[in-house]
């Protein structure tokens, strides 16, 4: 059928009938008089009725939403779904949600809304892809052995998997994750990864003297300076110190934003880790007194500068 490029008075455009001539609004736009069903007379954009931006006057909306709201849709069959039963809402727009049976066999729940307009014609099995039905039961992929399938898909459409971990416990994990996530465990590798790390690493007052040593560059850094990143055309400095970022500046050339980090590491990463050292020799000597007056660290930022203040005292004389 030929595209209608071309508006008379007596075409029909949903519930509207063209019945007068046109108007032109801003940047040229047609607006027709036009009667809806209900005998409302308003006038509509040209292109809301060719491209069916409007069908009515409102009333078209009305209806609809009076037959969400009522009982009737129990039993009828909106493309592939059929409606079993009512349900309690799913989210904070409320409404009154349905449970339908899709023809590939799989029960979702839905608003009623998105039914009766045709926006929800199946539960996503039209959509999804075929690696999201392959058979891997037995298979292992790291730490997790697949079960077998579930019938839940997460947001993605890939089919959810009981696995066992190596550890005993078991999870559902999508397809997707397993197959190219690269996920290894049920979560009790980071654990374990963690616990060995809190044991390598020194940690004190919120953060890791280790990490604080370290002068070593990101491989991702796309600057080649540590806490120098390109953005937009300048180059923003930054420094993370326990937890919490500090904003440098941002600079038209390298040279500045990396003058001004360095800066920072000397006000921060070298005060801190040169004082922890006294402390340590210290706390060496008298482990009561360490217990007693363990280290405090505050970070100040004032018209741009960085000042740290610690704790405690180290030029107090110990018995």
């Amino acid at each position: 059928m030929e595209k209608q490029t071309k508006i008379r008075i007596g075409d029909a455009f949903g519930r509207w009938t063209v019945v007068g001539s046109y108007e032109l609004v801003r940047k040229n736009e047609r607006k027709w008089l036009c009667r809806c069903e209900c005998g409302t007379e308003r006038y509509v954009l040209e292109r809301s009725l060719f491209y069916g931006g409007s069908k009515s006057c409102g009333c078209l909306k009305q209806e609809r939403a009076k037959e969400v709201v009522s009982h009737d849709l129990l039993g009828r069959c909106f493309g592939e779904l059929t409606v079993l039963k009512a349900v309690p809402p799913r989210d904070k727009r409320r409404g009154v949600w349905w449970q339908c049976r899709c023809t590939c066999g799989r029960i979702v729940e839905m608003p009623g809304t998105l039914l009766v307009t045709g926006r929800r014609t199946h539960c996503g099995c039209k959509t999804e892809k075929h690696y999201a039905y392959r058979d891997i039961t037995g298979q292992r992929f790291n730490r997790l052995t697949a079960l077998f399938p579930l019938s839940e898909r997460d947001a993605k459409g890939s089919v959810m998997w009981r696995c066992r971990c190596d550890c005993g416990n078991e999870v559902d994990v999508p397809y997707n994750s397993l197959a190219y996530s690269d996920m290894k465990s049920c979560g009790c590798q980071k654990k374990e990864h963690d616990q060995r790390l809190g044991e390598l690493l020194t940690h004190v007052a919120g953060t890791s003297i280790d990490h604080l040593r370290s002068k070593k560059v990101p491989k991702n850094s796309s600057t080649g300076v540590k806490g120098v990143y390109l953005i937009r055309g300048k180059y923003q400095a930054k420094i993370v110190f326990q937890q919490k970022q500090y904003w440098l500046g941002a600079y038209s050339n390298l040279e500045d934003a990396a003058e001004a980090r360095k800066e920072a590491e000397e006000a921060i990463n070298d005060q801190v880790t040169t004082f922890y050292a006294k402390w340590k020799e210290k706390a060496d000597n008298n482990p009561t007194w360490a217990e007693q007056n363990p280290i405090h660290i505050e970070v100040e930022k004032c018209a741009g500068n960085i000042k740290v203040i610690l704790s405690p005292s180290l030029e107090l004389d110990v018995e």
